[in-house]
């Protein structure tokens, strides 16, 4: 499935929304194959952000640095970002050098990064490898302060989560952990978690 929605409602929405942030960058992604977030879910980030105004951010999987300078664009929060491939963590540095944008990359494996990391945070956005987000929620859990937002990207996989009939056998593990995942925050008793059937689909996640 390209679309978790209607076709047609997505295509009304991407073309309704007018895209303003980082174009050279969203050109590159799609011009390399480039996983970035799509624009409603940007947008959607983007008014969570402004009515938030978070002060921490904490990003796991950074790409090139789309997400990490959307959120330095309307904020004026303390951004860390983790990447584990050191070559796109050069291009994301790059492209933070080229923004301007004073963003702290940390080039490790997430799991292994989040053990070194003490701060709180008021806004965590996940988007790295989907198998592991049940552990990446676990560990940003505790260092998300009090009335702080979890936001996790692609929780329902190009409508794989969503019906055992849309499976790419290849893809059966991650689907599998993907509906691990959402169980999981759903009965947290700590948060107060909703599924949003945009972009790819997301979780939010505001702790209690």
């Amino acid at each position: 499935m390209k679309y978790i929605n209607y076709p047609h409602t997505s295509l009304y929405l991407e073309k309704l929304i007018e895209d303003r942030d980082f174009l050279d960058l969203r050109e590159y992604a799609e011009a390399n194959n480039v996983p970035i977030m799509n624009v409603e879910t940007k947008e959607f980030i983007k008014t969570i952000l402004i009515s938030k105004n978070p002060k921490s951010i904490l990003e796991i999987g950074s790409a090139i640095g789309y997400s990490a300078l959307v959120f330095d664009k309307y904020t004026k929060a303390d951004i860390t970002t983790i990447e584990l491939d050191k070559s796109t963590a050069k291009k994301a540095k790059e492209n933070f050098k080229k923004y301007n944008a004073d963003i702290k990359i940390i080039n490790d494996d997430a799991q292994k990064a989040l053990d070194e990391i003490h701060q709180g945070f008021d806004f965590v956005f996940i988007d790295a490898n989907k198998a592991h987000y049940r552990e990446y929620f676990e560990k940003t859990s505790k260092l998300l302060n009090d009335g702080g937002i979890i936001i996790a990207d692609n929780v329902l996989f190009k409508g794989m989560v969503l019906n055992d009939d849309y499976v790419d056998k290849r893809m059966i593990t991650i689907v599998k952990r993907l509906r691990n995942y959402l169980a999981y925050i759903m009965d947290r008793e700590d948060f107060q978690s909703t599924i949003i059937p945009i972009g790819d689909g997301l979780t939010l996640s505001i702790k209690e």
